[in-house]
C-alpha cells in the first residue's frame, strides 16, 4: 500500500460508533444503553491488582482486566489520567466491561463474537503449518495463513513461533472448530496510524529510527513509522561498499537521517553514513605529510591506484609516483587490486577529502647502464597487437615491436610463440632519455647472427676449395 492510500478510511468505522455514542450519551443525560461491541473512548481514573478503571463520562465507568495492559513482564503500560479507547464486551446498568484486545480470560461465546466485532484477540503461535500457522486462541487452535502473519509475508518460521501477538479473527465457523485470524490487519491499521503522524512531522534532516525491510542491488529498504525509505549505495557507509549485505542484513535495526521527502512521488531518501563520524573529520589526526603508512589498493584506475588507508579514508597513487624507477602505462604493470602496500603521505586535503601518495617499495631497484646495441635476457611481461613488452634488468621495460620480431606477424602468433613469462634474447635499438622509452629487437639479433654464421660458413667453404685446387696443382706438378 502507497503513502498516497493512506485517508483513514480504515479508521472511519470505529470513529462513527464513538462519535454516535457520545452524541446518543449527550442526548440522554448521560442515561444511555451502550451498544455492546462498539467502541468508546474515556479516561484512565484508577488501577488496581487486578482491574483499570476508565471514565466514559456520565454515570457509566468501565473496567478493563490489568493483564490486557500490561507487557511480557508484567510492567504496566498505561496511567492514570491517560486517554484510552476501548471495546464494550458487556454492559450491566452502568457498569461496562471493556476490552483492548481479548485475551486468555475471554469466553468462547466472546471469540465468536470477536468476528462480528472485530475487537483483537491474543494468541500464540505454536507451530508451523500447510500454508501458514497454527495459533492457540483461549485454548483453541486457530489458522493464521502465511500471507496474514505479517505485512511483508516471507518471513522466518523461528521469527513467530513461540511469539504472542494480537490477531483479527477473520473467520469463525463450525462451532469453533474453524478459526482463521490475521495479524496483517492489525499491523495494517497500526502502520496507517504512524503514517497520518509521520505526514505531519517528518522533515529533511531530522534523525528517526527504522527496521531493515529488504536489500536491493542499489540500495537498502528501511521501514520508518509506517512506511519506506531507502538508503542508496553511497550512503551506506564512508567507505565503498561493494555488496548492501556487507553493511545491513534484513530486519537489522537502524538509526538514520532523513534527506529527502517527496510526499507526491512516495520517496524518501535515508542515510546512514551521516549518522556516524566522518573519519575525515579527524584525518590530521591520523595521517601527517611525510610519513609511511600501510594500505590496501581499493581501485586501479588509467591514471592511479586509490588506496584504503581505513575504512572511509582513501588516497591516490598517481601513476608518477610508483617510483620504479621506469616509466609505467598502467598501475596494474606494479600493483594489483587487494594488494598489501606501503605507501608515504605526500599531500592532505581535508576539504576535498583527498589524499596523495607515493608507493614505497622495499629496496630501491638495481641500477643498470643500458646502451645501444646492448643484447640482454628479457622476460615476456605482456602482449599487444602492436608487440611485447619485455621486463629487463634493473626493473626497465622495453618494447619489442612486431615489425622487429623475424618469427612473428600477428597477436596470435606472438601469444603462441612468446607467452607472458617466457624468456628471449632482445638487442636495444633505441633509448629515448626524456620518455625512457626503450625499442628492442629480436629480428637486429638474428640478422647479425646470421651475419656471423655466414661467414664462417663462407671461410671454410674457401679453404675447402683453395685446399683442393692447391692438391690437385701439386699432383700435377709432380706429374
Amino acid at each position: 500500500m502507497s503513502i498516497n492510500d493512506v485517508d483513514q478510511s480504515e479508521d472511519s468505522g470505529l470513529e462513527d460508533q464513538t462519535e454516535d455514542f457520545a452524541a446518543l450519551f449527550e442526548a440522554d443525560g448521560g442515561n444511555v444503553n451502550i451498544v455492546r461491541d462498539s467502541q468508546i473512548e474515556g479516561t484512565i481514573v484508577s488501577i488496581n491488582d487486578e482491574w483499570v478503571f476508565v471514565d466514559v463520562g456520565g454515570k457509566s465507568e468501565g473496567a478493563i482486566t490489568r493483564e490486557e495492559l500490561t507487557d511480557r513482564s508484567g510492567g504496566l503500560l498505561v496511567n492514570i489520567g491517560e486517554p484510552i479507547k476501548a471495546y464494550v464486551v458487556k454492559s450491566q446498568g452502568d457498569d461496562l466491561l471493556l476490552s483492548v484486545k481479548m485475551t486468555s480470560g475471554a469466553s468462547e461465546g466472546a471469540l465468536r463474537d470477536a468476528k462480528d466485532s472485530g475487537i483483537p484477540v491474543e494468541g500464540i503461535v505454536t507451530a508451523e503449518r500447510k500454508g501458514g500457522y497454527t495459533v492457540t486462541v483461549f485454548g483453541k487452535p486457530a489458522f493464521c495463513p502465511f500471507s496474514q502473519m505479517d505485512l511483508h509475508p516471507g518471513g522466518r518460521p523461528e521469527d513467530y513461533i513461540g511469539q504472542r501477538f494480537t490477531f483479527r479473527v477473520m473467520e469463525y465457523s463450525e462451532k469453533g472448530r474453524n478459526i482463521v485470524l490475521s495479524r496483517r490487519q492489525i499491523l495494517e491499521e497500526e502502520r496507517l496510524v504512524k503514517l497520518k503522524v509521520l505526514r505531519e512531522t517528518l522533515q529533511s534532516g531530522a534523525i528517526v529510527e527504522g527496521t531493515v525491510q529488504k536489500l536491493a542491488p542499489f540500495g537498502a529498504f528501511v521501514e520508518i513509522g509506517g512506511t519506506e525509505g531507502l538508503i542508496p549505495m553511497s550512503e551506506l557507509a564512508w567507505y565503498r561498499v561493494h555488496e548492501v549485505c556487507d553493511v545491513l542484513t534484513p530486519g537489522q535495526k537502524v538509526t538514520v537521517k532523513v534527506l529527502d521527502v517527496d510526499w507526491v512521488s512516495n520517496r524518501i531518501s535515508l542515510s546512514l553514513k551521516q549518522c556516524q563520524a566522518d573519519p575525515w573529520s579527524t584525518i590530521r589526526d591520523k595521517f601527517q605529510e611525510g610519513t609511511v603508512a600501510p594500505g590496501t589498493v581499493s581501485k586501479l584506475m588509467n591514471f592511479g591506484a586509490f588506496v584504503e588507508l581505513e575504512p572511509g579514508i582513501e588516497g591516490l597513487i598517481h601513476i608518477s609516483n610508483f617510483a620504479t624507477g621506469r616509466k609505467i602505462n598502467h598501475p596494474k604493470e606494479v600493483v594489483s587490486e587487494g594488494d598489501q602496500v606501503s605507501v608515504k603521505i605526500i599531500s592532505i586535503d581535508a576539504d576535498a577529502k583527498r589524499i596523495g601518495l607515493e608507493l614505497v617499495t622495499d629496496s630501491a631497484p638495481e641500477s643498470v647502464d643500458l646502451n645501444e646495441g646492448d643484447v640482454l635476457r628479457g622476460t615476456v611481461d605482456s602482449i599487444k597487437d602492436y608487440g611485447l613488452f619485455v621486463s629487463l634488468p634493473g626493473n626497465n621495460t622495453g618494447l619489442l615491436h612486431v615489425s622487429e620480431i623475424g618469427d612473428a606477424n600477428s597477436a596470435g602468433e606472438l601469444r603462441s610463440k612468446h607467452p607472458v613469462g617466457s624468456e628471449l634474447n632482445v638487442e636495444i635499438i633505441g633509448l629515448d632519455p626524456e620518455t625512457k622509452k626503450i625499442s628492442l629487437s629480436t629480428k637486429s639479433l638474428n640478422d647479425s647472427q646470421e651475419k656471423v654464421q655466414f661467414k664462417d660458413y663462407a671461410g671454410q667453404a674457401s679453404k675447402s676449395t683453395f685446399g683442393t685446387l692447391a692438391d690437385l696443382l701439386q699432383d700435377k706438378i709432380k706429374k
